[in-house]
């Protein structure tokens, strides 16, 4: 009897304890909940790397791979509220493995580490030194997990940071994670994507997510869990008809719950319904602090100005003669010819088109702003070699312009001025902003928009031939996605020539020339990709004058294919294998970014 009376005793703890819990789990508030999945994340992911570092001295490859892609596992739990909260250890943990220096320090460079870097080591051929290596870099990796985990106390989330993380990180799931871009080798991106939007839904549980978001979720992740092949995994239906579809509801959600929107200024609006919505891009952002709105008496002004050749010293070249509008603001030509002298310039000219999405300007990103921009091209003695003063001068004299600056400025006599003849046509080129192709319409729900070979190419875009894990999408510029504050440069090793007997690289040593960097040697910033069926020739030298030719020089490996051995190179040496077939097909995908906005109809027909 007594026995028995102890066991109803211990069952009644049991059950209070229960109860206790479940008590006070009701009374945590989403937000704590948050802070104690991350907290709960955080002591999983730091186990497994003490279990990976254990193991790695004598495991099999095949097990040193698993355990591997078990821990980015985890850590794609939990990659919304590291690269939100603590982006610096964000970058220690999963950041590129390239060098990086301060143009201060320029021989001190910043070795990188993390999964990145360890996946490099993983899979390639396993040493008993590489053995070493990989676990000085699991301890690197648990330092940084262990690190974050010190923060913790501090952490005091609120539902607004929440959604703004998990909206962030599905932009960075779109467009780093399908591409491969961190993970190239071991190419587990799609269950890893799969681990994402679990952790969404887990974390969207505690906000009580409405039935229609909770479904989208769970339709997403079931697409993406019955197909996790990589190369064969089809993202386009996957981001028009479930990923967007997805933020849509989360951005209804929010509205309903009044949850407000992150107010700081971001490239992407914190209120738009996704990434490929209509007005997603905030072009101030990419803008000098202060800019003026882009008014329609200021782009006057501007365009006026562009086709002006009075910008230039000798009255014969304006803006618009080396960035014609039926070549998408190129000008058709390999390199164009200095002002002056019989000999040519250094690089191909850009389109205009989207370069006010940019977050810096120029093949070697030394300029910021397109203000700057604008007074290095005109008072540049081989392009425009245009004297502000002169220029300034000449125009007040012009009635009509005086009626334009008066309208665009508001400022009386003072309106002519170098400043504001910068700013008007920093404005014009900002107006050239235009994300509606084929491909956005497509993304947008269209999807009639592109046909069966231009879906696979775009598929093939984002996974075999490793496009988009150098042009990001959905702008397909080396802008880094989600908050596209820096611009990626990359060495790919371009021939001066098309002679594949006898190759040369080119001589231009791009950003190295700004502060020598050794291993900035040969690197160029990567150039957008829209409207590119109008922007040839092709390459920082303009080198290739197809779209054929720039994917045969990547099929076979970039510079490493044509045997440059520099010691800098981005680009991996693998031959992507691509058949015709998909070559032509990849072709295909990208003449489905040419957006009429700007291009005339009659360069189109």
């Amino acid at each position: 009897m007594f026995c028995l009376k102890k066991k109803f005793v211990w069952l009644g703890c049991i059950l209070f304890s229960v109860l206790l819990i479940a008590a006070n789990k009701q009374d945590e508030t989403p937000e704590q909940r948050v802070k104690l999945f991350f907290t709960g994340k955080l002591v999983q992911l730091a186990n497994q790397l003490q279990d990976f570092k254990k193991q790695s001295p004598n495991a099999s490859e095949a097990q040193i791979k698993e355990q591997f892609k078990n821990c980015r596992l985890v850590y794609k739990e939990i990659e919304f509220l590291v690269e939100y909260y603590y982006p610096g250890a964000a970058n220690r943990i999963n950041g590129a493995p390239l060098l990086e220096a301060e143009p201060s320090e320029p021989e001190e460079p910043q070795h990188p580490t993390g999964f990145q870097v360890l996946e490099e080591l993983v899979y390639e051929e396993i040493t008993s030194d590489s053995r070493l290596l990989i676990v000085n870099e699991i301890s690197s990796l648990d330092h940084q997990v262990r690190k974050v985990q010190s923060y913790l106390d501090d952490l005091q989330p609120d539902a607004v940071s929440v959604f703004d993380a998990l909206r962030l990180n599905t932009y960075r799931m779109i467009a780093k994670g399908l591409s491969g871009f961190d993970s190239p080798a071991a190419l587990n991106n799609i269950p890893e994507a799969v681990a994402t939007l679990q952790s969404m839904r887990e974390v969207l549980g505690y906000y009580e997510a409405s039935s229609s978001l909770v479904q989208q979720l769970d339709a997403a992740i079931s697409f993406a869990a019955e197909n996790p092949d990589f190369n064969s995994f089809d993202r386009a239906v996957f981001i028009a008809g479930y990923i967007n579809p997805l933020l849509q509801e989360l951005h209804n959600f929010q509205l309903a719950r009044k949850i407000a929107f992150i107010s700081s200024p971001r490239a992407v609006q914190p209120n738009a319904a996704h990434l490929f919505d209509k007005d997603a891009y905030n072009l101030y952002y990419f803008a000098p602090s202060g800019t003026a709105p882009i008014t329609p008496a200021l782009t006057e002004l501007g365009k006026k100005l562009f086709n002006d050749p009075r910008l230039s010293s000798t009255g014969k070249r304006s803006c618009s003669s080396c960035h014609a509008q039926e070549k998408a603001f190129t000008d058709g030509l390999a390199v164009n010819t200095s002002l002056f002298a019989n000999r040519q310039l250094s690089r191909n000219t850009p389109t205009l088109i989207n370069a006010g999405l940019q977050p810096v300007q120029f093949a070697d990103s030394r300029i910021s702003f397109l203000e700057d921009q604008v007074h290095a091209v005109v008072s540049n003695r081989d392009e425009m070699a245009g004297d502000f003063n002169s220029i300034v001068a000449a125009i007040a004299k012009d009635k009509h312009y005086k009626i334009l600056f008066s309208s665009a400025f508001n400022e009386g006599k003072q309106s002519i001025s170098q400043q504001n003849i910068k700013k008007a046509l920093a404005a014009y080129v900002r107006s050239l902003t235009s994300l509606n192709s084929r491909f956005d319409q497509y993304m947008r729900g269209n999807n009639q928009a592109m046909n069966s070979e231009e879906i696979r190419g775009f598929n093939l875009f984002m996974s075999k031939a490793k496009c988009g894990t150098c042009h990001y999408v959905p702008l397909f510029s080396g802008a880094v996605p989600p908050l596209y504050d820096k611009m990626e440069s990359e060495v790919l090793g371009v021939p001066a020539t098309t002679d594949t007997l006898h190759p040369v690289v080119d001589a231009d040593s791009g950003k190295f020339h700004l502060y020598k960097m050794p291993h900035q040697l040969f690197s160029f910033k990567t150039p957008g990709l829209r409207n590119i069926a109008f922007t040839a020739p092709y390459m920082h030298n303009g080198v290739y004058k197809t779209l054929e030719e720039v994917v045969d020089f990547y099929n076979k490996g970039g510079g490493n294919g044509l045997g440059f051995e520099i010691e800098s190179m981005t680009l991996a040496p693998d031959k992507l294998e691509l058949t015709t077939t998909e070559k032509k097909a990849l072709i295909a995908f990208m003449h489905t970014l040419t957006d009429t906005a700007f291009v005339r109809p009659a360069a189109i027909n």
